[in-house]
C-alpha cells in the first residue's frame, strides 16, 4: 500500500515532466532558428555592405533581366541592376518602418490602455468607443486610405499604419490593467501610498511584460506585411529606393521572363515573418512554460 502511494505520483508525473521536456526543446528550437533568422535580416537593414558590394542603384545596360549566376547571385533587374543587392538593401527600408509602426502603436496602445483601465468608468468608456470605432474599419484598408491621403512616402505609411496599430494594444492592456488593479500587491501599494504611475511602473508593468513582448515581436512580421503591401500599391518607399512591397511590384511586370524579380521578395518577406513568429512563439511559450513549472 504505501509503496503504491508513494509511486501513484511518479507514474503521473513522469509523462506530465516527459511533455514539458518535450515542449521545452521546441521551445529552444524556435527560439534559436527564429534570432537567427531575425539576426541575419537587422544586420542586412543596419550593415547592407556585409553581404554584398554591390550598389543597389548601378546599372549594368548590357545584363537587362538576367538570370541568377556567380556575378549576379540574383540575378537583374529590368534596368540591369543587381538584384540581391536590392533584396539585401531593401531590407533596411521594409524593416525600419515596420518597427517604427510597431513601436509606435505599441507605445501609443499601451498609454491609452493604462489610463483606460486604471481611470474611472467615463474616461473608461470614452476611450474604448474610441478603439471600437478604429476597430470597426478593416485595419489595412485604413491605413490606404491614411497613407493615400498624406501623400505617398516612407513616412506616410508609418503615420498611417501606427493609427491602425495602436487600438488592438490599447485593448490588451486595459484588460491586464483591469485584471491586475484589483490584486493584492497592487492594493497594498495603494494603500501604502504609491501614485499611479509608480503603481503601473512597479507593480503591474513587470507582469505585462511578458505577454506584451511576444505580441510585439510577433507583430513585427504583421506590420511587414502590411508595409510590404502599401508598398506594392505604390504608396511607400520611392524609387530609387528598394523596398520589397515595391520590388515585388515592379517584378510583376516581368514574371513570364524574370521570375526571380517575385520570387525573393516574396521569400524576404516570407522568412522575415516566419523568423519573428518562431522568436515571438519561443518566448511566450518559456514564459508558459516557466509558469506551469513553477505551479506544479
Amino acid at each position: 500500500m504505501a509503496s503504491s502511494a508513494v509511486g501513484l505520483p511518479m507514474r503521473r508525473g513522469a509523462p506530465v515532466l516527459a511533455r514539458w521536456s518535450q515542449s521545452e526543446r521546441s521551445r529552444r528550437v524556435f527560439l534559436i532558428v527564429g534570432s537567427v533568422i531575425v539576426a541575419v535580416f537587422v544586420i542586412a537593414a543596419i550593415a547592407p555592405q556585409v553581404f554584398t558590394s554591390q550598389n543597389p542603384n548601378a546599372l549594368y545596360a548590357a545584363n537587362p533581366l538576367s538570370l541568377p549566376s556567380t556575378q549576379h547571385w540574383l540575378g537583374t533587374d529590368e534596368l540591369g541592376r543587381d538584384f540581391f543587392a536590392r533584396v539585401v538593401y531593401g531590407a533596411r527600408a521594409s524593416l525600419t518602418m515596420s518597427v517604427l509602426v510597431v513601436a509606435i502603436g505599441a507605445a501609443i496602445g499601451v498609454l491609452v490602455g493604462v489610463v483606460s483601465g486604471f481611470a474611472g468608468r467615463r474616461v473608461d468608456d470614452v476611450l474604448m468607443r474610441v478603439v471600437d470605432l478604429f476597430l470597426s474599419f478593416p485595419g489595412f484598408v485604413l491605413a490606404l486610405a491614411l497613407a493615400a491621403a498624406l501623400g505617398r512616402g516612407e513616412r506616410s505609411v508609418v503615420i498611417a499604419l501606427s493609427i491602425v496599430w495602436w487600438p488592438s494594444y490599447a485593448r490588451l492592456i486595459r484588460g491586464m490593467v483591469l485584471g491586475l488593479k484589483h490584486r493584492l500587491h497592487v492594493e497594498s501599494a495603494r494603500a501604502l501610498g504609491a501614485g499611479p504611475l509608480r503603481i503601473v511602473r512597479k507593480h503591474m508593468l513587470p507582469f505585462m511584460w511578458e505577454q506584451l513582448n511576444a505580441r510585439v515581436t510577433q507583430d513585427l512580421g504583421y506590420a511587414l506585411v502590411n508595409v510590404a503591401g502599401l508598398g506594392f500599391v505604390g504608396l511607400g518607399a520611392q524609387p530609387p529606393t528598394p523596398e520589397w512591397g515595391s520590388l515585388l511590384e515592379s517584378g510583376l511586370q516581368y514574371v513570364a521572363n524574370g521570375w526571380w524579380l517575385t520570387v525573393f521578395p516574396g521569400l524576404a518577406i516570407t522568412l522575415w515573418t516566419l523568423g519573428v513568429a518562431m522568436l515571438g512563439d519561443g518566448m511566450a511559450g518559456f514564459a508558459r512554460g516557466e509558469g506551469n513549472v513553477h505551479r506544479r
